[in-house]
């Protein structure tokens, strides 16, 4: 098995990811459950809502915030299915020396080197991505499908057959396509009154491809960033986050096909 490297900067200005929570991961058909968005580094907490009128949502909700989190109600169906989000681009400027912290978390090794060429503080444009694997009685091969999310992280297994100790393989893809030498985070919460442990799972492969150890029981957060340096008059970077959450029982209760047909 991989082994997860833990991560020594967890909590930090810049890096506030976007992931969606349910209020059930394995609801009844037909039910229908609260969703909410979360904002922070305090998976599976939410340290500060999202204004709904940055947020689009598939399937489309109407979005309110209440407290420190962004909830919509959605109607569960049958079998496996996605919910996801994801946010118009926002400008960030950083100081030199915050940005590099950034781009050394996210393992973004090949900005780092372009940006120690340039000087002056960033100019970045990011928008972030996010979905949550929900099941309603049987799971189905629904759980292998892209959403359509511009970047978004893809199991390869059905995240509701895992149990403690399983691998679970993955495929990024950005505009639908395998993208490679991205760094890939796992955030675990036993308890959803604490923070989680967050680790390192690795980097994509040529394929996109990822097998993430999954050590416990529980709500779980995979996370990734993409950034492209571009020309533009008002921003040197954009950035793409993808987030994706999901749930695993200590004993899986359900049966599926494990793997898809490639």
């Amino acid at each position: 098995m991989q082994k997860l490297l833990p991560l020594l900067i967890i909590s930090s200005l810049y890096a506030h990811d976007l992931y969606l929570m349910p209020q059930k991961f394995r609801p009844a058909a037909g039910e229908a459950i609260l969703i909410s968005a979360h904002t922070g580094d305090s998976f599976p907490l939410s340290e500060q809502p999202v204004d709904p009128a940055r947020l689009t949502s598939l399937p489309a909700n109407e979005w309110r915030m209440l407290g420190k989190a962004t909830h919509a109600t959605t109607q569960v169906q049958a079998g496996s299915q996605y919910f996801g989000v994801f946010t118009k681009p926002r400008f960030l400027e950083m100081e030199p020396a915050k940005f590099i912290d950034y781009l050394k978390e996210e393992g973004l090794t090949t900005q780092l080197e372009a940006y120690k060429t340039m000087t002056g503080k960033s100019r970045e444009m990011y928008s972030k991505f996010a979905k949550a694997y929900v099941v309603a009685g049987q799971s189905t091969s629904s759980f292998a499908k892209p959403l359509g999310l511009k970047i978004e992280i893809v199991p390869q297994a059905d995240p509701a057959s895992l149990k403690p100790g399983d691998e679970l393989p993955v495929q990024l893809l950005f505009d639908g396509k395998p993208i490679a030498d991205i760094q890939m985070e796992i955030a675990t919460s036993r308890d959803p009154r604490t923070k989680s442990v967050l680790s390192k799972a690795g980097r994509t492969d040529s394929k996109g491809m990822l097998s993430i150890p999954v050590p416990t029981s529980g709500k779980i957060r995979l996370h990734a960033v993409a950034m492209k340096q571009v020309k533009a008059e008002t921003h040197d970077w954009e950035s793409y986050w993808a987030s994706l959450t999901f749930e695993v029982s200590s004993a899986a209760p359900f049966q599926s096909s494990n793997l898809t047909n490639r």
